[in-house]
């Protein structure tokens, strides 16, 4: 039963002090009675925590407003001796469907206003944010509805206006796969990011990145969609100037590894005079170096004719022991420039691999061209091929400067290179592009430095029968 009930069924007969002796003696917040004429009857002792004896704390209106409608209602006012609000509920007593006094009960809002402040705070400041961000981002609801976004960002979404580049885009274009993407980004509860060639009005292609990202409750629930969209036409037009010159300059030196080849064909066959088997043996290497050479400088063509850097992988049954040989083969007299030594140790059981031979030799080649480099002289590099589950791993093992931790765990980022470990010049895309072949052969690969100056690199790669979930290409 509400206390208001209570004191209805009392009516005339309330004693007012003994109603809150009886039941708000101990309560914590402030209780007080007025009579008709709206002076203070009674109170208990928290209420004259907050309040002077007049109790003229109230609002008048809402007081005439019991008295004549003889209905509850609710106000929040200011306590007078502390920093507190309070919310309070004043109850009619009714007599005779006439109101005999009227009962205030309050409850401290304090905490719950503050919060209600500092939301609507960090509205106006988000609000201000959104209004100057030159970019287009904006939420949109479980049906694709617009919400709230930066200034311009609604002319994108309505009308496909792109105000920062001035653009004026196929809405059509825009709209041919949003649907199916908003419904992956709600199903999936993740993220989806895409370069998108949208047209404008003109027919002119455009390259937009887009980035969704779900809008989640505390329940981790998707409640909408945060959407970011970004004019890359200037990133794309660079991304092409640089294929342009890779490409060229791939062309240019792809000739001359050409003739080189056939000159080395011509001196091995005898075509120019007699040689030792000591000669025959360095041309043959010469030969291989320059085969490589060229299967190297095809990959690079077919990786910059395709507009996103992609290459095809062209698997087979591999020997990590022979490719290692061979690698060995052609940078054996590089490595007798520092007498630095290179040994092998392979086992006869080592299974076959599933891979493109040209990348796996890469791989190879530039793990042992590293090991070569920063090896101190007279020392001896060391290869090992041995078996894991299912796995055949590669290690190549020298003597060198200690990489710290922190300089391992980004060694193979691109463009950020193994000399710098050493303070000395590299471009930083060796490992970068081995490690982005060895995942792509569902392998991973692995550095370790010790305060002792040993220094291993190496990779693990699938056995033949293991290799499912190899990737088709490489993306570098």
């Amino acid at each position: 039963m509400e206390i208001f009930e209570i004191a209805e069924m009392l009516g005339a007969n309330i004693n007012y002090e003994s109603l809150l002796q009886t039941f708000f003696k101990d309560y914590p917040d402030a209780i007080w009675i007025k009579d008709k004429n709206l002076k203070l009857l009674s109170a208990n002792s928290a209420f004259y925590e907050h309040f002077n004896k007049s109790a003229d704390c109230c609002n008048s209106s809402g007081e005439m407003q019991i008295l004549q409608e003889k209905r509850t209602v609710t106000f929040s006012i200011h306590s007078e001796k502390k920093n507190q609000v309070l919310a309070v509920t004043a109850m009619p007593v009714l007599n005779n469907n006439s109101v005999e006094c009227i009962l205030y009960i309050s409850k401290d809002i304090t905490e719950q206003e503050e919060l209600k402040e500092r939301f609507f705070v960090n509205k106006y400041q988000l609000n201000a944010l959104l209004e100057n961000i030159p970019k287009i981002i904006y939420m949109q609801d479980l049906n694709g509805q617009y919400i709230t976004g930066t200034k311009h960002s609604k002319a994108f979404f309505n009308d496909g206006f792109d105000y920062f580049h001035k653009i004026q885009l196929d809405f059509q274009s825009i709209n041919a796969t949003r649907m199916c993407e908003d419904k992956s980004v709600i199903e999936n509860n993740k993220l989806i990011t895409y370069d998108k060639e949208i047209v404008d009005t003109r027919g002119i292609p455009h390259w937009y990145t887009i980035y969704k990202a779900p809008i989640n409750d505390y329940h981790n629930n998707v409640i909408g969609i945060l959407v970011m969209a970004k004019n890359i036409d200037d990133e794309k037009h660079l991304q092409a100037q640089r294929e342009t010159f890779v490409a060229s300059l791939g062309h240019d030196l792809k000739n001359p590894t050409l003739a080189q080849i056939r000159a080395v064909e011509l001196l091995l066959k005898g075509e120019f005079g007699s040689l030792t088997e000591e000669q025959q043996e360095i041309l043959g290497m010469l030969l291989d170096s320059c085969k490589y050479m060229n299967a190297m400088l095809s990959s690079l063509l077919a990786t910059y004719r395709n507009e996103r850097g992609v290459v095809k992988l062209n698997y087979e049954e591999l020997s990590l022991t022979d490719l290692a040989e061979d690698c060995i083969g052609e940078m054996i007299y590089i490595a007798k420039d520092k007498n630095v030594t290179i040994s092998i140790e392979k086992n006869c059981d080592i299974p076959f691999v599933y891979g493109d031979k040209v990348q796996i030799k890469r791989v190879i080649m530039n793990l042992l061209s590293n090991g070569i480099k920063y090896a101190f002289k007279d020392t001896e590099i060391k290869i090992k091929i041995y078996n894991e589950i299912n796995l055949t791993c590669f290690s190549l093992e020298n003597r060198s400067p200690y990489i710290p931790a922190e300089k391992r765990e980004a060694i193979f980022a691109q463009y950020v290179s193994f000399a710098e470990a050493h303070k000395e010049l590299g471009i930083g895309l060796g490992l970068y592009t081995s490690k982005k072949i060895v995942n792509a052969h569902a392998g991973s690969i692995f550095v370790e430095s010790y305060e002792d100056e040993r220094t291993i690199f190496g990779f693990k790669i699938p056995n033949v029968k293991d290799s499912i979930c190899a990737a088709k290409t490489v993306s570098f």
